[in-house]
C-alpha cells in the first residue's frame, strides 16, 4: 500500500495522519491511523483510500488522547 498523506496547513509541512498499525490478512491490508489534527482514530481496509472512524462504547468517534481536544 502506498502511503499518501494529507498535509496539515500549519507552515510546518507535517503529515496529517499517523499510522498506528498495519497488517496483511488474506491479501488485504488493514490499517489503523490517527488524524493528528482532530485525534479521531480510523480503520482502513484495502488500498481504496476509504477510512472508517472507530467508535467508542457510546457510538462516538474514538479520540486518541495524544491528539484530541486539550
Amino acid at each position: 500500500m502506498s502511503r499518501s498523506y494529507v498535509k496539515v496547513d500549519n507552515g510546518k509541512n507535517e503529515e496529517r495522519f499517523e499510522f498506528i498499525s498495519e497488517q496483511w490478512y488474506y491479501g488485504n491490508i488493514y490499517a489503523v491511523l490517527v488524524d493528528k489534527v482532530t485525534g479521531v482514530t480510523y480503520a482502513s481496509v484495502g488500498g481504496d483510500r476509504r477510512i472508517i472512524p472507530l467508535l467508542d462504547k457510546d457510538g462516538k468517534p474514538y479520540v486518541d488522547p495524544r491528539y484530541g481536544v486539550k
